[in-house]
């Protein structure tokens, strides 16, 4: 998946999400550790990419450059979910008890339903990225045993997170 290199680019100092593999990665984490609903969800996402992609620039998303790229990534960020519970108040009508407890279950629904489907995308792309280990022993200060603790490390604007 694309998307993840253009999520995380790599740059002089660090690889990006190409060099972790964030593609495999997320094949294997979307079928081995989300549920029916989180799946559908993912897929969604990619659908939702590949369609803007060719609405807005007649070609696949892999064909794109990197500014079209951005540019399809930054408008399916900007959209604004649309939640089971804003549509079930949308569609309330008499304020009986069976639609109330209607309103309730939509309410609970979406509590557990998973999130923006592109929030999700980011959110699995910067997970993969930064456990891997080019993200995490190039793009974070890595130590691979620590000889001790110390809460008082002073920090100096521009370094790196500590990877753990």
């Amino acid at each position: 998946m694309r998307s993840g290199e253009t999520i995380i680019p790599a740059t002089a100092s660090s690889p990006g999400a190409k060099a972790a593999k964030i593609g495999e990665f997320m094949k294997v984490y979307v079928t081995d550790c989300y549920d029916a609903a989180g799946q559908q969800t993912f897929f969604e996402a990619i659908t939702r990419v590949k369609n803007l992609s060719e609405k807005k620039y007649g070609n696949g998303f892999l064909n794109l450059t990197i500014a079209q790229r951005r540019d399809v990534l930054t408008e399916l960020g900007n959209e604004k979910p649309a939640t089971v519970a804003n549509k079930a108040k949308t569609a309330a009508g008499s304020g009986d008890a069976i639609q109330t407890g209607k309103e309730q279950e939509a309410k609970n629904k979406s509590k557990d339903a998973p999130g923006h489907y592109f929030s999700m995308v980011k959110e699995l792309t910067l997970f993969g990225y930064f456990t891997s280990e080019p993200g995490a022993t190039k793009a974070l200060r890595y130590i691979q045993t620590p000889g001790y603790y110390d809460g008082n490390v002073p920090y100096v604007k521009g370094d790196k997170a500590w990877a753990t």
